[in-house]
Parts: C-alpha cells; structure tokens; sequence
C-alpha cells in the first residue's frame, strides 16, 4: 500500500488550477472510482504504530511521532514519487517501497535494517485486525451496488491490496481493483485512470473519483476528465483549498446524495 498520508503541500494547495471538468460535459454515471486508503480504511491504531510493532520485533525503541512526522514526510505526494510508468509486478513495488521507508527511517538515526525487517513490515499490514473499515463503508457500498454502478479500487498500493480487500471481506463490492503496483502506473498519472476506464468500459465524463488527496485523487481526476469528490476525514483542508466545483465529504455515505443529485445513466440501470 501507500503509506501515511501527508499533510496539503503548496502544489496541492494550487490544485484549483488543474483543468476543468465543465459541468455541461458530464453524463448521468455509470460508475465511481474509490481510493482505498483513508478512504475506505485506515490500519489500526495507525501507519505508524504499525511500524512500531516491527521495530519492537527487531529490539528498536521509536518515538512514534516522530516517526508519524518522518513517514508523512517521505510520502507527501500520495505515493512512490514515480512521475512515469514503472514495470507493474510484486518486486518492483516492494523495493520502491522499501527505499521510501528507507529514507523515512534513516532520518530518524535508525538503519541500515535488512531486507528482513521490510518483509516483515509486509506482512504485519496484511494482518486483517491491523486495519480498520471505516464503519459507515460497507452500507455506502451496497448503495453504490444498488443503483447498478460499476464500482473500482483505484489506489496507489503494493501488490497485495486484492488479497487484503478480499481478506477484509471487501472484495465482493468492487467489480474490479486497480492497484498501482499492478497497473504500472501510480495517481495521479492518467495511466492508472485510463486503465480504470477501460476496465469500466465507461467515458470520463461518466465516472465520479473519490478519495483523499489533492494531487493524486483530485488532480489527477480531473486531468483526465472524471469529475472528483474528495473526501476529507480528519479536517486536513480547508474549503479555500480545493475547487469550489469539488465537493468535500466527511464520510463515504455522504456520497449517495451526491450520486443522485447527478442521475444513473438509464444503461446502469438495466445492467
């Protein structure tokens, strides 16, 4: 997966520049796009007391907020930093990921940490009781399924994100799932969100994209043509910060008004 979230960065902050979705463009929908983390769920307690739990396995004592401080840091652009596409297989997100937590890490005093100690960090964000579903998810989602939308995960993830929706007992909601370790391409570069439109079998003005990030979820949308809802759980923006034609929800249930404000293309409807 990707890590913590960072806090709104100054190119964030210009997201309201990004190009326009005019509203006379859009269609009624046929499908939504969502972002997993932070969105969807979040690991439990935390990002970074997962971390913690694989240092006191390897004897290392970490001031957890300093970490929390050191790891939204190294992951302030809502992924692995990589502007173009990259070869979409389990090894490659594995060590991309591995140099992040590396740089992270290592400004805290702590490190060199073998490839063991990453391993191990995999496997303790696989640990389905080390993630928490956001309570109102589930029913937000049989709505989704009930007006007869084409539902997709399109995040910036590792390799195992269908194995731990499934593992969640998630999987079932989502027609399909676009990891960016898996597509070769990470939000918000149009390549994951074309991916995601191929495998929806939709146009962009068809398509609402929710999720957490400016960058990523917002522009990234938005350079494409789909039109986004960000979702903001922690109160990170402020209203000034984001488009004025961009809603903000506080919660993913929040978002079935807004589905029907907007209508179900008649073909969604039959399917």
């Amino acid at each position: 997966m990707i890590r913590p979230r960072g806090q709104r960065t100054a190119t964030q902050g210009n997201s309201r520049k990004a190009r326009a979705t005019p509203a006379a463009s859009l269609r009624p929908l046929r499908a939504v796009f969502l972002d997993v983390g932070d969105t969807v769920m979040r690991p439990s307690p935390s990002w970074e007391q997962i971390y913690a739990m694989a240092f006191a396995e390897y004897g290392i004592e970490v001031d957890v907020e300093a970490l929390r401080v050191a790891l939204r840091q190294a992951y302030h652009h809502g992924g692995w930093g990589m502007e173009g596409g990259f070869e979409p297989n389990e090894e490659t997100s594995f060590q991309r990921t591995v140099q992040i937590d590396r740089l992270a890490i290592e400004g805290l005093g702590i490190g060199p940490l073998p490839d063991a100690f990453f391993r191990r960090l995999s496997e303790l964000f696989l640990v389905t009781s080390h993630w928490h579903v956001f309570p109102e998810v589930p029913a937000a989602l049989d709505g989704l399924r009930a007006r007869h939308l084409i539902v997709g995960a399109v995040s910036n993830w590792v390799w195992s994100l269908p194995e731990l929706l499934h593992s969640l007992e998630l999987v079932s909601h989502f027609d399909f799932i676009a990891a960016s370790a898996r597509v070769g391409f990470e939000k918000p570069h149009p390549g994951i969100f074309r991916y995601a439109l191929k495998q929806a079998g939709v146009r962009p003005s068809e398509v609402i994209h929710v999720g957490d990030h400016l960058d990523a979820d917002v522009e990234g949308a938005l350079n494409v043509g789909i039109a986004p809802v960000l979702i903001d759980r922690n109160d990170r923006f402020k209203r000034e910060d984001v488009r004025r034609d961009v809603p903000i929800i506080t919660a993913l249930d929040q978002l079935l008004p807004i589905v029907d404000a907007r209508g179900v293309a008649d073909s969604a409807r039959s399917a």
